[in-house]
């Protein structure tokens, strides 16, 4: 099969399967996609070696047991040497090699040559990754029986286990001000201790990457134990590191356990002790706090609109579908030679670029009036910011950003090399941002990185560059958004057609989801919980009605865009 049909069908099948895969500049990988329900009893039963294995059958049943999470991998200890069994750590982390790289062997050796995909630090983070696997398992005889005696760093596991061992779960920390959450996808052995990992997790520090966007709240506990009683009740237990925690810091922490343990299957609930103590009490909560508690905590706005907006002839309108195509309603009348705009997420005002592309204002959504906030040279799309601040970027790449109080501050970006950035667009926490970059010889990707605000002070951190492409073409990125709380849509070209992936914000998992033999898309209107449109450069409009089908909308736009 050609790389690029397996690119879509393995796209196709992670859609219909919760699974996708992983393209980097190597093989494209599968990994797990959505995690729906989470079924922590869901095991893969590894086994011992058997007494007369060859050496080739001793490492196979090596990688089968490192894919199954036991105490200690215990069963995976027992195809290595008793050197080894001192030295191996299996919670280093993970590398993903490619599928179709068997084992090679003879009589007295084997050894796994295979392209990496892949990997997951100590922590459960994935990370895009490329490189080679080569690793010799220095098989030895003890006793007349074939062992291992130079096992690798942390785990190695293949696609197809990967994608069957492993479950994506999402950790969620508070943004600045505690008042809503920030996801933070991980991916743990499937089993008992999936569990575990999402508990030890929120009681952990945060990824370094992500740790500036957050609030800096130290918590002195330490994970003791965590399982689901018969009621449903997730039975959290702590140990204390400090000073107790006073009844705010519980509400938070049991805030992000809840968050975090919702997609568990059979979990109803959440009660958590120190290990020498009775269950906290929360809230109005006698003991156990049930999972659909604290929905303010939503890291996506529920209050933010979910109106369509465009920009038609120079002036903003609500985009109404309509039996000739979109339809326009004015609004904005105080504007006119817009470029681009943006509603700000309760639909009371707009933020446009004028027809030069010098100066931004903001205007009332249904009154007239206009008010000039900020000039530049060569403005590009604006975005509101849940924190209130309304960003902008300019054809240099600089960004800036009018905070809630009117200062204009420009924003420093870090970790983008000889790049400059295109387009920008944060997400429905105000936390984390999207950008394209554009690189000097013309290509350009897609990236995530972490809004910090210190007083004033704004700066873009740890950009994590993510590739979309297969090893067949390279693919440009023209356009990004939110598609859900920590997946993005990307709108990609091949210099030939153009195609919207979905992806992970971790680059774990990537699908193509149409449209088909298109090259002249330019922009997408995408948010959280709406319907994604893609715009035509001719001003026509596509609207997703699921993977692959896609339905063409007569218009005549020249900016199409969701609140936000």
């Amino acid at each position: 099969m050609h790389r690029r049909q397996l690119l879509v069908a393995l796209g196709l099948a992670g859609l219909t399967a919760g699974c996708a895969g992983v393209p980097t500049s190597g093989p494209v990988a599968r990994v797990s996609a959505d995690p729906g329900r989470i079924n922590p009893g869901v095991e893969i039963a590894p086994a011992p070696p058997d007494r007369n294995a060859s050496p080739g059958e001793v490492v196979e049943g090596f990688l089968h047991a490192m894919a199954s999470w036991q105490p200690d991998y215990g069963v995976a200890r027992t195809y290595l040497t008793e050197r080894a069994n001192e030295t191996w750590n299996p919670s280093a982390g993970v590398r993903i090699y490619a599928e179709g790289n068997p084992v090679s062997s003879t009589d007295t050796g084997a050894r796994l040559v295979a392209p990496i995909v892949g990997t997951l630090d100590a922590a459960g983070s994935y990370h895009q990754s490329t490189g080679q696997l080569e690793h010799d398992f220095g098989l030895v005889q003890v006793a007349d029986q074939w062992r291992i005696d130079s096992p690798p760093e942390g785990l190695i596991v293949s696609e197809y286990l990967f994608s069957s061992a492993f479950t994506r779960v999402v950790v969620y920390h508070w943004a600045p001000g505690r008042e809503w959450l920030v996801p933070d996808p991980r991916f743990f052995p499937r089993g008992a201790y999936a569990l575990e990992g999402a508990v030890r997790a929120v009681t952990a520090d945060p990824p370094s990457w992500l740790a500036p966007g957050l609030d800096h709240q130290l918590l002195l506990v330490g994970f003791a134990s965590a399982h689901i009683d018969s009621t449903g009740v997730v039975q959290v237990r702590l140990e204390r590191l400090g000073p107790d925690l006073d009844d705010v810091a519980r509400r938070q922490l049991v805030a992000r356990l809840v968050w975090t343990l919702r997609p568990f299957e059979n979990a109803t609930g959440v009660e958590v002790a120190w290990t020498d103590g009775i269950p906290w009490q929360v809230d109005t909560y006698t003991r156990a706090v049930p999972l659909d508690a604290f929905p303010a905590a939503d890291p996506q706005d529920r209050q933010t609109s979910r109106q369509l907006f465009a920009v038609v002839g120079g002036r903003v309108v609500r985009a109404m579908e309509g039996a000739g195509g979109l339809e326009s309603i004015p609004a904005a009348p105080g504007l006119e030679g817009v470029s681009f705009a943006a509603v700000r997420p309760d639909a009371l005002q707009v933020a446009a670029v004028t027809g030069d592309r010098t100066a931004l204002v903001t205007a009332p959504m249904s009154e007239p009036g206009s008010q000039p906030v900020a000039s530049a040279i060569g403005l590009r799309r604006p975005h509101y910011a849940r924190q209130g601040e309304l960003w902008v970027s300019d054809d240099r790449g600089a960004i800036s950003a009018v905070l809630a109080d009117g200062t204009w501050v420009t924003a420093s970006v870090t970790g983008l090399g000889d790049g400059r950035v295109s387009v920008l667009r944060l997400a429905p926490d105000g936390v984390r941002v999207a950008l394209v970059i554009e690189q000097p010889g013309g290509t350009s990707s897609v990236a995530v990185g972490v809004v910090s605000r210190i007083g004033t002070q704004l700066a873009i951190e740890g950009v994590r560059q993510l590739s979309v492409s297969d090893s067949i073409a390279a693919r440009a990125v023209r356009d990004v958004g939110w598609r859900t709380a920590d997946t993005l849509m990307v709108l990609t070209t091949d210099g030939h057609s153009s195609i919207v992936m979905s992806l992970a914000q971790d680059g774990s998992t990537i699908a193509p989801v149409g449209p088909s033999g298109e090259d002249n898309l330019v922009e997408m209107a995408v948010a959280p919980g709406v319907v994604p449109f893609v715009r035509r450069a001719n001003g026509e409009v596509l609207r997703y009605n699921a993977d692959f089908r896609w339905s063409t909308l007569p218009a005549t736009v020249s900016s199409l865009f969701y609140p936000g």
